[in-house]
């Protein structure tokens, strides 16, 4: 398989499962102490990432947890982000300003941040009170912290089991990417060059859509883009699909599965350019049904690593070029 890592995709996972102890012993400690709210808080990818989650802990939690984006934060303010609120972020490189100015913020309101950042020197590093920093992805760091704060509440009674599943979930992603591959290939070779692309997901997979659609395809692929909820596709969107519109749809086992049940089936009276990449058809040995709505961002992410390969070289283009994106000063 093309720029395939398999020992790579089961360390990554290994390495922030590997936290666990220290993530519930913090968690511990915060709920010990006593805390009114969380704030999950990102920006860009790392925004689409706390959604995702936002999408499952709503419906499974009566912990006050609001999800900001760290621009809006910062230039609208929240009255219910202060003493006793918990901030919870993500980052890789840490040198993204507008965290480091949100968190700024939060610490001036008097609220505790626990953060993940790879980049043990830089600036938002400095600035976070509780640190982990190891590489692997900010979804299921997350997922670390969330779910110690749900057991700790007893909303989430499954913990102890969702774990033991969990020791299987590097050889997991990696086989979803084995299956996955050869019909992402064939994609790329048929829409490389599409002049627009429309990225459509719900519940959790919404995050996922705007994640792909603008951190991916036109961040590092230089290809443009919309993403659209399934909730809101027949708002507006179904308007401007026409028989040649390049369609993907996100398709995930959460409650939101009958929404973009029902745009699927729309989508073929109007348009004949449809890809559905479905998280059911990817299915992984020992992780049981009933956590499939939790894992299904990490599917798909799954799947879309494979898009991005064969994306880009169809497209001749390596993703980590940018023209202006750290480059200039704006």
């Amino acid at each position: 398989m093309l720029r395939f890592d398999e020992k790579a995709i089961k360390a990554d996972v290994e390495e922030v499962l590997g936290l666990r102890p220290e993530v519930e012993a913090a968690v511990k400690e915060i709920c010990r102490e006593g805390y009114e709210n969380i704030f999950l808080v990102g920006i860009g990818g790392t925004y689409a990432v706390a959604e995702e989650w936002m999408a499952y802990l709503k419906g499974h939690s009566n912990i006050p947890i609001y999800l900001e984006n760290a621009a809006d934060l910062i230039a609208e303010g929240n009255c219910r982000l202060g003493k006793g609120s918990v901030m919870v972020i993500t980052s890789v490189t840490g040198n993204t300003p507008e965290m480091t100015e949100a968190v700024n913020y939060g610490h001036e309101r008097g609220a505790k941040v626990l953060g993940f950042v790879d980049e043990k020197d830089s600036p938002l590093a400095k600035v976070t009170d509780i640190l982990f920093s190891v590489r692997g992805g900010a979804y299921l760091k997350l997922g670390l912290v969330m779910l110690a704060f749900l057991r700790e509440t007893g909303e989430f009674p499954e913990y102890d089991t969702f774990y033991s599943q969990m020791e299987g979930l590097g050889e997991g992603l990696a086989s979803v990417q084995k299956a996955a591959d050869e019909k992402a290939r064939e994609f790329a070779a048929a829409h490389w060059d599409d002049e627009i692309h429309y990225v459509i997901g719900g519940g959790c997979l919404k995050g996922a859509a705007y994640s792909y659609a603008m951190c991916y395809m036109e961040e590092m692929l230089w290809m443009r883009t919309k993403s659209v909820s399934a909730a809101d596709f027949f708002h507006g969107t179904l308007e401007v699909i026409d028989r040649d519109t390049n369609v993907m749809l996100f398709k995930g086992e959460d409650g939101a599965r009958a929404q973009t049940e029902r745009v699927e089936r729309f989508l073929p009276r109007v348009c004949g350019n449809v890809t559905v990449f479905d998280t059911a058809d990817y299915p992984m040995e020992g992780i049981d049904g009933q956590f499939r709505d939790i894992l299904t961002p990490l599917v798909m992410a799954a799947v879309y690593a494979r898009l991005n390969v064969h994306l880009e070289e169809a497209r001749k283009h390596p993703m980590e070029i940018r023209r202006y994106y750290h480059k200039l000063d704006y």
